[in-house]
């Protein structure tokens, strides 16, 4: 049990209200990022051990970012982030779940890391072998030497200010491992001061490899 609930429990507070609702309040939001944390590391577990199976389907790509982009809607308002989608009908072939996901972490870290007033823009475009999606923000950036560290377990750039923003370290390690199973990569390109954008592919499957 969480210290602030133990205190709770004995009674200790139980004349000082105020700071009893503020720290339930401390402690629901404790026990909130430690279910998230550990649904997280479930998932990944799964997903690195190949225990989870993925359902390809074709797909339009701008009905995941919509889909994506409305499920972020709410953190965007409060955050004061304009979500930006550049239409590009375009049929993907992958899991349509697992792809979202994708989506939603990106766009959730790219929310939480951009300054109030600021666009995050969404786009997808097809190469000959592949399709690319793009996320990209304009928050304060990453190192340079931290661009590929930030795909790991537990690797942020900022700990304790990604703490406060309620992140597991979980988030990108998961992005990864999704994309691999897709066959497609995923990586960041960052300008300190100007932000940065996450790209990740799919490969296009030839007609007899696709269920059509």
């Amino acid at each position: 049990m969480p210290p602030d609930m133990i205190l709770l429990a004995a009674g200790v507070l139980k004349n000082q209200p105020d700071t009893s609702q503020q720290m339930l309040e401390i402690a629901s939001s404790d026990t909130e990022r430690l279910v998230r944390l550990v649904n997280d590391i479930l998932d990944l577990e799964r997903l690195e051990a190949n225990k989870v199976c993925l359902v390809k389907q074709w797909c339009d790509a701008v009905v995941l970012i919509r889909q994506s982009v409305e499920t972020m809607r709410s953190l965007a308002t409060e955050n004061h982030i304009t979500l930006r989608i550049t239409p590009f009908t375009l049929q993907v072939w992958a899991d349509p779940d697992r792809i979202l996901q994708t989506l939603v972490n990106l766009v959730s870290n790219a929310i939480k890391f951009s300054p109030p007033q600021t666009t995050v823009t969404l786009c997808v475009q097809a190469l000959p072998h592949h399709v690319v999606f793009q996320v990209q923000d304009q928050g304060r950036g990453i190192p340079h030497d931290q661009l590929e560290s930030i795909f790991g377990r537990f690797q942020q750039v900022d700990v304790s200010d990604s703490r406060q923003k309620g992140g597991t370290g979980l988030g990108l390690a998961i992005c990864r491992t999704i994309i691999q199973h897709h066959g497609g990569i995923i990586w960041a390109e960052s300008v300190l001061g100007k932000g940065s954008i996450f790209h990740f592919t799919l490969p296009q499957p030839r007609q007899n490899e696709a269920n059509v």
